[in-house]
């Protein structure tokens, strides 16, 4: 082994402080964030207005339309609005059609617009009729001598 291949006292000394001012600076950076917390000397970046509650703007995204087609479905929050376009082959050139576009601002207000069986009325009746049984009905309890345990189990003995 040659001495060109271990440093000097004055390199090692040298590296050594390289080293240790480093570890300092990242220390105090480290220290200067722990102080500050959540309070920032920036404004935040904020590109546009957050709404109150809830989602808001418009969302694009895809989805079947028939078999072997593919459309992408726009829905916008604030008007109320869902619109999807599909891709037609025009002369050998893709483009962008229009297919359907709706408001659903009025739906809400349909109790039973096209919709399957059981309808809401179904629906509300058996709530109804659930709500006013006794509650010593809805599930038998299995008693200590079988009565009340369902036909071929027994109720567990002491």
């Amino acid at each position: 082994m040659s001495a060109e291949s271990y440093p000097t006292p004055i390199q090692r000394a040298s590296g050594n402080l390289a080293q240790w001012l480093i570890v300092a600076l990242l220390a105090a950076i480290a220290g200067g964030l722990w102080l500050r917390g959540e309070q920032s000397g920036l404004p935040a970046a904020v590109a546009q207005n957050a709404g109150l509650a809830g989602a808001r703007g418009v969302y694009a995204f895809t989805g079947p339309i028939d078999r072997d087609q593919y459309g992408l479905f726009m829905l916008d929050v604030d008007e109320g609005t869902v619109w999807c376009y599909a891709f037609d082959n025009v002369d050998g050139t893709r483009k962008l059609r229009l297919v359907a576009a709706r408001t659903w601002v009025y739906d809400r207000y349909l109790k039973d617009f096209n919709c399957a069986a059981p309808d809401f009325r179904t629906v509300q009746q058996l709530v109804s009729e659930q709500r006013s049984r006794p509650t010593s009905e809805s599930v038998p309890r299995p008693s200590r001598d079988g009565a009340g345990s369902p036909p071929g189990r027994e109720a567990p003995g002491p």
